[in-house]
């Protein structure tokens, strides 16, 4: 090939290439599922403060705002937990955070109104750390696309099942304290088996600049962080978006239980695809087919064509994630930018329904749609700049 600008994937030279290593895999397991408990509460928000609206312990308007609040002390949390906390006595620094994240969620059974915002906030910090031992065992994986996969498709897979288990068995009896009950106990049992987990992890490589995320590092999360705004923002109006595509609530439940089951279905497709295709093009293919199901649901489909687009864009949900862990790898072989995936994408996932709500006010629903497809163009724009560098000779 001639010496020219050319469009690549960001997959460093081999001279560049930068030895990380792994934890054992028991001690990796146990790092993933707590971070699988700390995301539990991602799907079970639904649940859990819709139980309380219910009860008379939230507003409506209190509901958006407790989770975007959880959401994003979750998110601040990982990403300062990666900056600050150094990967030794992790045992010790886990497992507090699995029991005060425990005391948070007892701590919501006594309170109602901005009692629980602030408790909500609590447990969202203490999900925050627990969650940074996750990704730093993914990110010193060997195989970090794979560990990604597994990851989304067990934590997708968990919280299914406790959104169907909870209101059918403790909640019956006892309400959303009998579910915020059961949480604070798994959080305990996460707490002893922070004891089996890592004690340590091998510090990750220093780059030339000490360390600091320089500006293709910033561009990747950035893009991550719009991608993510781009999915929820058009996530929490599906139901809406369904009246108005003419489909019965049961239609639109169903729709919506139909994404849900194929998210899981779409991490452990990405999981046995893995690095076999470059990350660039994986993420700017899925934008594109995101796109089209945009496209669609803006044309005002019919309804059995709505619920195929929300399926697609359920297990292309999922499906994309890992490939955003490998995507910040290739620009940072050092695995530092990996480490704040998880806070951009939590981040991500809280501003996206913020920002909807603003553009939608009084107005149509469809403006939803408008502000996703700003942002989905965006991230895509951003992953194709990343996608390109100058080679050399």
């Amino acid at each position: 090939m001639s010496v020219s600008e050319a469009v690549v994937d960001v997959a460093p030279p081999p001279e560049t290439t930068v030895a990380v290593t792994s934890p054992p895999r028991e001690a990796a397991a146990v790092g993933q599922a707590i971070g699988v408990v700390a995301l539990l509460i991602a799907g079970l928000q639904p649940v859990i403060l819709g139980a309380m609206e219910r009860e008379g312990r939230l507003s409506t308007a209190q509901i958006g705002l407790a989770a975007t609040v959880e959401l994003m002390a979750l998110g601040v949390a990982c990403g300062i937990a990666a900056a600050v906390l150094k990967p030794t006595r992790i045992r010790m620094k886990i497992g507090l955070a699995c029991l005060l994240h425990a005391a948070a969620m007892l701590a919501t059974t006594l309170t109602s109104g901005v009692g629980v915002i602030v408790t909500r906030a609590a447990a969202g910090a203490c999900a925050g750390v627990m969650l940074w031992l996750a990704i730093g065992v993914i990110a010193r994986s060997s195989r970090p696309e794979r560990a990604s996969g597994v990851f989304v498709t067990v934590q997708t897979f968990a919280q299914l099942v406790l959104a169907a288990a909870l209101p059918a068995t403790v909640m019956e009896p006892w309400g959303v304290n009998g579910a915020l009950a059961c949480l604070a106990v798994i959080s305990v049992l996460a707490a002893v088996a922070a004891l089996m987990g890592p004690d340590s992890l091998a510090p990750l490589p220093r780059s030339e600049d000490g360390g600091r995320l320089d500006a293709r590092s910033m561009s990747g999360l950035t893009a991550v962080f719009l991608y993510m705004a781009f999915i929820v923002a058009l996530w929490v109006y599906l139901e809406p978006l369904a009246a108005q595509a003419g489909l019965s609530p049961r239609e639109a439940g169903l729709a919506v239980a139909l994404a849900l089951g194929l998210q899981v279905l779409g991490g452990a497709a990405a999981t046995f695809v893995g690095d076999r295709v470059p990350p660039t093009r994986m993420l700017l293919g899925v934008g594109a087919i995101n796109a089209v199901i945009l496209a669609t649901l803006w044309s005002g489909p019919a309804r059995g064509l709505f619920i195929a687009c929300v399926a697609a864009f359920g297990f292309l949900w999922l499906f994309a994630l890992p490939f955003q862990t490998l995507l910040l790898i290739r620009i940072d072989p050092t695995r530092r930018a990996s480490m704040q995936l998880g806070a951009a994408q939590l981040l991500g996932s809280s501003a996206g329904p913020l920002a909807a709500s603003l553009v939608v006010g009084d107005g149509p629903v469809r403006r939803a749609l408008a502000l996703s497809g700003v942002c989905l163009a965006l991230a895509l724009a951003l992953i194709s700049l990343l996608g390109m560098r100058r080679r050399t000779p």
